[in-house]
């Protein structure tokens, strides 16, 4: 069972297990065996004491069960009546949060790139900067999916050089993992040159050939100091480069990329080809079209023109 879960989905499932067994010290009740009130009653003491969201409670609920199925594969689901009632009632007493990052446009990603290639940081960052940039936007790509998560690269897990391959007309990155690749089968993602002055493919030629002394297993995107780029470390040069742009760096983090990504090709391909470029398998892209005022407005005038 261990074997079936991705790292991160364990490293989650096992500070879950942790957090309940320390639940557990301290209220002296014992771990084994877990019945619904016990189920029932760490659920509330996460809302109510640690102030944790219901979908993350759900989360770590699902963690507990894996560990225990562990020990015993015929123990019953914890997530049950009443259990699951508890957390259906704690959740439409949550407030809704709603999601305040931005899409980033593409005149946006541009007008950044244009800052780098102004001399923003070291011509290194600049470079490199660049080609994630563009690479995010048109790869749509997840935040997790082009930095690390972790403070120790892993090349079995994360970008290397070689999972990047050229052709004449776009260029192909191959995914180890992703949100949705369960299975950890891997998926190739192919980038298409834009002949323009903001080609994602010349972007990322130019930053793979200054690596030509580099090894095929190191990491794709490096820093000045040698190391793999941590989400913490690109969110935040993203930031300092949104200052520079006026914009505000609150609203924008590196799945801005993605959302952005989403939203123009909405108005521009069909559904299918979306959810295709966006490697989604259900309706779940339709959270990330955040059309603009000016786009609404827009689109009341068509409704205006159109004929009756």
């Amino acid at each position: 069972m261990r074997s079936g879960l991705a790292k991160t989905t364990f490293k989650t499932y096992d500070s879950a297990w942790s957090s309940f067994s320390d639940f557990c010290y301290a209220f002296s009740v014992p771990i084994l065996p877990v019945n619904i009130s016990i189920t029932c009653a760490f659920i509330t003491h996460c809302f109510e004491s640690r102030k944790l969201k219901p979908s993350t409670i759900k989360i770590m609920i699902l963690g507990i069960q894996f560990h225990i199925r562990c020990i015993d594969p015929s123990s019953q689901s914890l997530l049950q009546n009443p259990s699951i009632c508890l957390l259906n009632g704690l959740k439409k007493e949550s407030p809704a949060v709603p999601d305040k990052r931005l899409p980033l446009s593409l005149s946006q990603v541009h007008t950044m790139v244009d800052k780098l290639r102004s001399g923003l940081f070291t011509p290194h960052t600049n470079l490199l900067l660049e080609a994630a940039f563009l690479t995010a936007y048109y790869g749509f790509l997840r935040g997790g999916e082009f930095t690390i998560n972790t403070k120790k690269f892993d090349p079995s897990h994360d970008l290397t050089i070689k999972d990047i391959s050229f052709h004449t007309e776009y260029f192909s990155i191959y995914l180890k993992h992703s949100k949705t690749d369960r299975d950890n089968n891997g998926s190739t993602i192919n980038i298409s040159r834009t002949n323009d002055g903001y080609c994602p493919l010349t972007a990322m030629n130019r930053l793979v050939s200054s690596r030509s002394k580099s090894n095929p297993t190191d990491p794709l995107f490096i820093t000045e100091k040698g190391e793999a780029m941590s989400k913490h470390w690109f969110a935040s040069r993203l930031r300092t480069a949104c200052l520079h742009c006026g914009m505000d760096p609150a609203l924008y983090t590196s799945h801005s990329f993605r959302i952005g990504a989403a939203t123009t090709a909405d108005s521009t391909v069909s559904i299918p080809m979306l959810k295709a470029m966006g490697r989604w398998s259900s309706s779940a892209y339709q959270r990330y079209i955040r059309p603009t005022t000016q786009d609404v407005l827009l689109a009341q005038k068509a409704l205006s023109s159109s004929s009756i």
